[in-house]
């Protein structure tokens, strides 16, 4: 291919996948003319099935389009149309040198010759919406429908899809080769219904999978009794299960320890030295108070603890709370130079070795002068959940820097899309610009925790974020406005409407909404929620009779428009199920208060009936509440 053409694409895009810029120049190549097909979709003889599932989405959009049923049709089979888009590597791809193979996975290459496209990735045998299919071939699909037929995919299910129509269909891209940047891209998720679907068709997936999590759950059943020296000595000089923690599996670890470092590398030679080792540390403030350990922190200006009391102010709040931890201040610097000693002692074995750790609770802010080798790659958990605001924004910047100066790798797994399940949050501008930040900042993969389905309540949010990672250069507010063209006629009450939501969505810094939480203790909430005890406190009558109001005036300019219509209903129930909720939060409140549960069994009944009414309207968009501590609502049933 054209050297030059090659480079600009490079350079025009770092994100998971260095997506084409199309212009015209190819020659176009027509596959539908008033509604008839003129071309055929060839597969190879003996298809992968990720072939043979991006010859059926191919064949789908077409026909959603033109209405136009391109055939597909097997190398080797009759084929009396005389253009074709050739898929997968093929007969037809090696006799026009086109070859994948050598390629990273997820990679695809994209060629014209005469009346025939070819669409050629690299890609292995699987279910092909696994994540770890390597699907080149269907992600080159997605690319040409997306880029060529301005396909988009808005949110899962067929309402969700952007498909323009037109009788005729000529396609033009140009020849391009395109791999992928990060090494894998996913966003945690159930099994809600067309979700690995979605997913698939904004290119989620992993060309490596490294490995990791906390990684030392077992290891005080293994050596609690034997190696005593591997876990954290606590305040008090001991080394045993911390009284404060929950549970075995949460003991943090000696990381000083030079027999630990042996051990570690002892376990990774047994499972036959693979590429990554594991080195996560386990759930919950780190922490030991080894003299040793001491000796390897820094002092950190954010602590008002003075740095040579640090271990008597351990000591004075052991036993009586479960943060003794907090008073040692930040403990990147001990933790910087275990991974560096893990990944120097791997290198003997394994020059290529990469040691994978979080940077995370006490020790998420850079190392004051610990340096890492490229051979340790850390996944940043930013301090960001609800609300996410310019405060968390501008410290997430910071620590990425600072951590991306030592040297390291990095890649992000943030837990953003968690915050406020079922409610119409909206933090589209902050979360897209702060992800175009960490692609342009040496970002080596996405992994969010989690995809809770209120695409109803947050879909602008949702969509941007999926948008943003395959168009790094993209203006939010131009992805913004291709959600709220969907809706056709009721565009502008729409955009009104989540700009509404905008506006209400909270400045607070997280410990200042921390308060909120702790003022309404007495309903049930608690540091990690759940949010429906206090989301009444942003989501206020006033805002959803406003908000109600929007949608009455969408439906009015939706409805010479079906589909328009129907998107906006479908926003309307994710409303009507955030007015549930409160409505039964604000009933368990006054039977806290009163004694009395009539209420609160009243308006249970209510939200549960609305689920079951709308069990067919893609029961994905409700993020069922239960998974967010339905307890709090005791005898609601």
């Amino acid at each position: 291919m054209n050297q030059s053409l090659w480079l600009t694409r490079a350079l025009a895009f770092a994100a998971i996948f260095l997506l084409a810029q199309w212009n015209n120049s190819a020659s176009a190549i027509e596959l539908v003319r008033d509604g008839k097909p003129l071309a055929s979709i060839v597969i190879p003889e003996k298809p992968l099935p990720v072939e043979s599932y991006a010859a059926d989405e191919l064949q789908y959009h077409i026909e959603a389009a033109t209405g136009a049923k391109l055939p597909i049709v097997n190398e080797g089979q009759p084929d009396a149309l005389s253009a074709h888009v050739c898929l997968g590597s093929g007969k037809s791809a090696s006799a026009e040198k086109i070859d994948p193979s050598a390629l990273p996975g997820n990679s695809y290459i994209i060629k014209t010759a005469g009346a025939n496209l070819y669409i050629a990735g690299s890609d292995t045998r699987g279910d092909p919406l696994s994540l770890d299919t390597r699907a080149g071939t269907l992600f080159g699909v997605y690319d040409v429908l997306e880029n060529q037929m301005h396909v988009r995919w808005l949110w899962p299910g067929k309402l969700g899809e952007v498909i323009p129509k037109s009788m005729n269909l000529s396609l033009a891209p140009p020849d391009a080769k395109i791999e992928p940047l990060l090494w894998f891209k996913e966003w945690r998720h159930g099994k809600n219904t067309g979700e690995d679907v979605w997913l698939r068709r904004q290119r989620f997936g992993r060309t490596l999978r490294p490995g990791y999590g906390h990684s030392f759950g077992k290891y005080w059943e293994r050596f609690g009794k034997t190696h005593p020296e591997y876990f954290a000595m606590l305040p008090d000089g001991t080394r045993r299960l911390d009284p404060t923690s929950d549970g075995p599996e949460y003991e943090h670890m000696c990381v000083s320890e030079p027999g630990l470092v042996k051990q570690i590398i002892a376990d990774w030679k047994a499972k036959g030295s693979p590429r990554f080792i594991n080195v996560c540390e386990n759930d919950g403030w780190a922490g030991c108070a080894c003299e040793r350990c001491l000796s390897w922190d820094q002092p950190d200006r954010d602590n008002p603890v003075p740095f040579n009391m640090r271990l008597e102010a351990a000591r004075k709040v052991f036993d009586r709370r479960g943060d003794w931890q907090l008073q040692l201040g930040s403990l990147s610097d001990r933790y910087a130079r275990f991974w560096q000693a893990v990944a120097d002692e791997a290198k003997k074995t394994r020059p290529d070795v990469t040691v994978i750790s979080y940077v995370y609770d006490n020790y998420r802010k850079p190392p004051v002068k610990a340096t890492l080798s490229p051979n340790v790659l850390c996944g940043v958990v930013p301090n960001a959940t609800f609300p996410y605001s310019r405060v968390e924004s501008d410290l997430f910047r910071a620590e990425w820097a600072g951590w991306q100066k030592t040297g390291c790798v990095l890649f992000l797994r943030p837990n953003y899309t968690s915050q406020a399940p079922n409610f119409p949050a909206f933090y589209a501008r902050t979360l897209g610009e702060d992800l175009k930040f960490a692609m342009a900042h040496g970002v080596k993969g996405m992994d969010f925790d989690s995809l809770d389905s209120q695409y109803a309540a947050q879909g602008p949010t949702l969509y941007t974020l999926a948008n943003v990672l395959n168009h790094p250069d993209a203006d939010v507010n131009v992805v913004l406005d291709d959600f709220y063209s969907a809706f056709g006629p009721a565009k502008p009450s729409v955009k009104a409407y989540f700009e509404l939501w905008e506006s209400i969505y909270p400045k607070d810094t997280m410990e200042e909404f921390a308060k909120k939480l702790h003022a309404k203790r007495k309903y049930g909430a608690g540091t990690y929620g759940p949010f429906y005890v206090v989301a009444g406190e942003v989501f206020t009558p006033d805002a959803m009779t406003k908000a109600d109001a929007l949608l009455q005036t969408a439906r009015a300019q939706a409805a010479a428009d079906p589909l328009a219509l129907a998107r906006v209903e479908w926003l309307g129930k994710g409303l009507k199920h955030a007015e549930l909720i409160l409505a039964t939060q604000r009933a368990y409140e006054q039977g806290v208060d009163s004694g009395d549960k009539a209420a609160l069994k009243k308006a249970y009944a209510e939200l549960k009936a609305f689920r079951a009414e709308n069990a067919d309207y893609d029961a994905a968009n409700f993020a069922g509440i239960s998974a967010h501590n339905e307890k709090v609502w005791k005898g609601a049933d």
